[in-house]
Parts: structure tokens; sequence; C-alpha cells
């Protein structure tokens, strides 16, 4: 019989002060070796790693919320990475490393973007950033495809006018800087009523989507006469007290900048010691932009009905009908306080008033004058005057639509729903609204819904009802600000009293959240201007 092996077991060598081996180890194996520290809540997480490097994945623990062991392994010990930190004795600016090889590029992969009847945004059938399309669907470009969801929220828009070289841009503004403005303008000082407003048809407050009424009367003329060509302000700029002077669009375009995405310019014209707000003639301010808000907002396509050019020229047209059948005879009780300032033909009536934008420290006095419009007043006593416009809603399946719901179907049951959405695709123009109404003093806002009697014959309207609110209401419901608004007036007021005498134009940046203020030469948009005719062409309500 063969004898076993022998063996002879190993000395073990006790380190009676603690873990690890002792100093007194005979063979010095260890000396000059540093010992990592630990500490005794560290976990023991593995003794021996049997799964090979090249493996991706170790598919043995599928348990949720484990740790996966496709990573490394975790380090022992408290502080390990500094025990071992290597440091420089001396600097070595003479070592670079240079790295010849070209970057490697991300490829992004293009996938369509499937919808599922129900799981929409608002109303079930609109996904973020526009109506929803099944894949296979072929819209009006081809099949829709998305880059990013962030795509079209950052769609570059154009400018309102293009800065040439002979401007100067003399000052930047930021919207951050604006949030905190506040100035309380005071109680106004009423200049005269001129003209009459025309008498409100109070059937009108009892329609509905199922009685939805035809737009049949034909648009009446109204003129959007600019600051500087206003007889009634140049009168009330000879007194000495009054420095300013606008129309409530261009005022309400400066209070409800930070609300606003399209882009939009006003005219400083420095003359004398006072300040004339203006707007350009067929400028931004004209025309009542539609979804401009929106995600994505309607593009810009020349004759398409649903571009954003036709759409503000459809809703002028709509809106100047609306009125014409909604207050179509002036209001009885007597004549006009004063006439027309722009003639017969016009058929909207005109509140002047001054509002005091000096401060309390000021040394002189610092009166703005303003034209306001007064659209209707209501039958009865006590009279109500009225300041009214509408929404307006085109093809909603097409991109620009902004997830719109059908008023044909939802404005009786979920008025509030479709306000809540075209308060956020029509953000800025509701703003200007409540701010005009604000200072003309209207006791009510009317807003209107028009709607197309066809989606795709943008020339037949119908309306299906109004809903009314009282001016403060209506800031208050989209979180603005009246002393907020008079603070940016009076922000911008005073620096551009501070400017030379000339030609400035304060222009919205189109793709950035600011302010631009140009210096300009005197005779610019003269040309644009002259163009016009003496009556200057007849423009909307905004």
């Amino acid at each position: 019989m063969t004898s076993l092996p022998g063996f002879t077991l190993p000395a073990i060598f006790d380190n009676p002060r603690g873990w690890g081996p002792s100093g007194e180890h005979p063979s010095g194996a260890f000396s000059g070796i540093p010992y990592i520290p630990f500490s005794k809540g560290d976990k023991v997480t593995r003794v021996a790693n049997w799964i090979s490097p090249a493996d991706t994945r170790d598919t043995r623990d599928t348990r949720t919320n484990r740790r996966t062991r496709d990573g490394p392994p975790q380090a022992y010990g408290s502080s390990s990475a500094a025990q071992f930190a290597y440091a420089v004795d001396e600097d070595e600016e003479s070592f670079s490393l240079v790295d010849a090889r070209a970057p490697t590029q991300r490829r992004i992969g293009v996938r369509a973007v499937a919808g599922h009847a129900g799981r929409g945004g608002r109303g079930g059938s609109a996904a973020r950033g526009g109506g929803m399309q099944r894949l296979g669907q072929q819209g009006r470009g081809g099949f829709r495809r998305r880059f990013g969801w962030r795509d079209n929220a950052a769609a570059q828009r154009s400018a309102s006018v293009v800065a040439t070289d002979e401007w100067r841009e003399v000052q930047e503004i930021q919207f951050s800087r604006m949030r905190d403005l506040s100035f309380d303008a005071g109680e106004p000082v009423e200049l005269g009523t001129y003209g009459r407003p025309g008498q409100w048809d109070n059937a009108l407050d009892r329609l509905t989507a199922r009685m939805e009424k035809p737009l049949t009367a034909p648009a009446n003329a109204r003129f959007n006469v600019t600051a500087s060509d206003d007889p009634v302000l140049a009168d009330a700029a000879r007194d000495p007290r009054v420095r300013v002077l606008a129309t409530d669009a261009v005022l309400a375009a400066l209070m409800a900048a930070m609300a606003s995405n399209s882009a939009w310019d006003v005219v400083v014209n420095r003359q004398g010691g006072k300040l004339f707000l203006d707007k350009r003639d067929g400028g931004p301010l004209d025309y009542a932009a539609v979804n401009e808000n929106a995600v994505p907002p309607p593009a810009s396509a020349e004759g398409d009905i649903n571009g954003a050019e036709m759409l503000a020229l459809e809703a002028r047209q709509a809106t100047r009908r609306m009125l014409a059948q909604a207050a179509p005879q002036a209001a009885a009780g007597g004549q006009a306080e004063r006439a027309n300032p722009f003639g017969e033909e016009d058929a909207a009536a005109y509140r002047y008033r001054s509002f005091d934008l000096a401060t309390a420290d000021s040394e002189e006095p610092c009166l703005l004058a303003v034209r306001t419009d007064l659209d209707a007043v209501t039958a009865g006593s006590p009279r109500r005057s009225l300041f009214v416009r509408a929404l307006t809603q085109h093809d909603i399946s097409v991109a620009g639509a902004g997830g719109a719901l059908d008023w044909r179907l939802r404005l009786d049951a979920q008025r509030g729903a479709v306000m809540a959405t075209e308060m956020m695709n029509n953000a800025g123009k509701l703003a200007r609204w409540a701010f005009q109404a604000m200072v003309a003093g209207a006791d009510l806002v009317k807003i209107g819904y028009i709607i197309r009697t066809y989606p795709r014959d943008n020339t037949r309207h119908s309306l299906l009802g109004f809903q009314t609110y009282r001016p403060a209401e209506l800031l208050a419901n989209m979180g603005l600000s009246e002393y907020n608004a008079w603070g940016i007036v009076k922000a911008l007021v005073d620096l551009c009293l501070q400017l030379e005498e000339g030609r400035y134009v304060v222009m919205r940046d189109p793709n950035n959240p600011l302010i631009r203020i140009y210096a300009v030469p005197p005779n610019t948009f003269d040309d644009a201007a002259a163009a016009e005719t003496d009556a200057d062409a007849e423009e909307p309500a905004n």
C-alpha cells in the first residue's frame, strides 16, 4: 500500500492589534507595502468573479433593482484611491499628448412618429407639438419625421424688419431684466371720445355652437393711423407736460413683449423732447398673428391658405366682418361727443386718455397721451363699453394648429378647455387684447369664436359664440400684471428720453428673449410710407 503524501500545516502569525499582517512577520514579504484601511460597514460582495471580461452581461442575476455585474467590481476599502494617488514631483511642461485621430461622430437615427387613437394630448388627437399622424399616412408635405422632440420649438423665425449696415445698436434688454419691473400709472385723465360706437346685439350673447351664425355682413372700414399722423394726438403734443404719444396697439405690444413669440417692431421718433411711438404701415402690428405661440407655429408659406401670412390676413378680415355684424348701428342717445378725426368712413370710435409716467421725485412731468379703441356699447342703463375681438380656427388637421380642439364639438360643453388651449397657442395676441382693453378703460372684453364653414375654404366663416371677461379678470387668468406692464413701458420711455434726437427702432428679437434698440437714419421707412395713399390703407382692429 502506497503511503499518502505528507502535508505540513503552514505557520499562522496572529496579529493581536487588528486585521492584516503584522510587522513581525519573519519573512518580511509585506514590509514597505501600504495597507488599505477599511470600514466595518464595507460589504464584501464577491470573493472571486468567474465571468470572463469579454462577456457583455452576467445573466444569472435578473432580479429587479439589482446592480448589474457588467461593470467593474466595486472598490474595496475606504479611501482606497487616496492611498495610491500619484503625486507629480515636478511640473512636466515639456510633455504633451497629441491625438491625430478624427473625432467619432454620433449617428442619429430617424424614425417616424406613430400615433395611437385616444392616447394623444388635448382632445385625444394631438401629440406634443401638434396633431399626430398614423404611421404610413402621408400629409401635405410627405411623411412627418421627427429628429428630436424639441425641433419645432427651436425653429428659426424671421425678423419683422431686417437691420442694415447703417443701423447702430444702442441697447439690448433681456426679458429676465423686465420681469421684476413695476410701476403704477394711476388713474388716467380723459381727453375726449371721438366717433360713435355701435350698439351691441344682445342676441349674440345667446349664440351656441349648435346654432352657429354665418358671417354675412361686409367688412367695415377701420383706419389704424399711427401716432405721428393722428391730428388729436398732435394737438395733445402742444401741452408741454405731454412727452410721449402712442396708440393702444403699440402700447400693448410693449406691455405684452414677454408673452409674444413672433417678431415685431416699433418706430420711435424723438423730436423736440417728445417721443412718438409709431407703427410701420403694413407691419406686424397691423395684423393679428394666428397661433404664434403654438409648437410648431404655422409655417410661412406663400399662397398656402394655412400659412402664417394668409391666416393673419384671414383673421383680420373675419374680425372686421364680425364687428360690422355684432354692432351694425350706432348707439342711440344723441350725437357723438366729437366727430371721428379720420372721417365718416371710419366705423370705429376712439377714446383719448393720458397717463402719468412721472415718479414722485421727478423734476418735470411726463404724460403719455394714447388713442384707444371702443368697439361697441351695451343697450339699456347703465351702458357698458365693450372691447370686441375674435379668435379664428382654420383646418385643425394641418401643422400649426397647436392641438386645438374642434370648436363645433367642444365649445358648448368645454368652453374653459377651449380657452385654455387658445391661451397657450395665442398668448401674445390675447395679452395684447387684454392690455388694450385695460388702457381703453373698457368695462368688458368680448372674444368671439369664428370658424371656417368648410376647413379648406378661407372665404366663408361662421360665428359660434362669445366669451365675456372683465379686463382685470382676463389678465389674471393669463398670469399677467398691470403693474409689470406699466413698468416695462416706463423703463423703455425713460431709456428713449435719454437718447439723442432722431429715429430709433425697438425690435423684438425673433429667436431670443430680448428687445433690441437701433439708431436708424432719419429717412428710414419713408419710402414705404410714401407708397401708401394719402387716405392710408384700411387696417383692421388688432
